[in-house]
């Protein structure tokens, strides 16, 4: 899956024109993807305290879930406090590139808002699918723009924080990717391990393929628009 989602960064003409240094591109992402990053948070937000406990019971057992029910809803709570943050720091970095996000009415694409509608899913399979392919993709973006010097060097630190805060290697404990990849088999009703999997990869795969969709949407559309 990391492959998968390197090589959709690696193509993605939006990720590359930001490597590059090019200031335009860099504000047409932090605008961009700024609808998502908060809907994110608030998807979060509303799983914490309502993760359904039923399906686990009835698949694991109600001595085997107690404890896991408490780590994973800690988990998911922990989850949405540092993505809180994240938020703060991607607008703090927008600001480098004059972009007030919170002020300012920026416009959420089509292609945008259809990831929106899906991180808001109520099937906690698919919720945590799409969670985890988010965490793949913010992993990698990070990994390809703070080892592009083109790039960091338009900040005044001469990094970005909000990628330094998503690198993968930088974790006590486990990621969210593994948290969120988890909960998702936990949750799929399948016996068989395989079926799980095939699932959470299919769910997977076509979140990236929206999100790739969408950052050539960004590029284009809110790139024309800020020139």
């Amino acid at each position: 899956m990391r492959v998968f989602t390197r090589e959709k960064i690696y193509s993605s003409s939006l990720a590359r024109g930001a490597a590059q240094g090019d200031r335009e591109t860099i504000r047409a992402m932090m605008i961009g993807w700024w609808p998502f990053i908060q809907a994110f948070e608030r998807a979060i937000d509303v799983r914490v305290g309502h993760l359904p406990i039923k399906p686990l019971v009835a698949r694991f057992g109600q001595s085997k879930i107690k404890t896991f029910f408490s780590e994973a809803r800690e988990a998911v709570r922990e989850m949405k406090e540092e993505e809180g943050s994240h938020a703060v720091l991607w607008a703090e970095g927008a600001k480098e590139f004059g972009l007030d996000l919170y002020a300012d009415n920026y416009p959420t694409l089509p292609s945008v808002q259809t990831l929106i509608a899906n991180a808001d899913s109520d099937d906690p399979v698919v919720f945590f699918s799409w969670l985890a392919a988010v965490e793949y993709i913010a992993e990698e973006l990070a990994a390809y723009l703070c080892h592009s010097p083109k790039f960091t060097d338009k900040f005044a630190c001469g990094h970005w924080t909000w990628g330094l805060a998503h690198d993968e290697h930088e974790h006590d404990g486990p990621s969210h990717l593994e948290i969120d990849e988890d909960l998702a088999r936990a949750y799929h009703p399948a016996l068989d391990p395989e079926i799980a999997r095939a699932a959470l990869t299919a769910n997977m795969h076509e979140c990236i393929r929206l999100f790739e969709i969408a950052s050539y949407d960004i590029h284009g559309t809110i790139n024309e628009t800020i020139q």
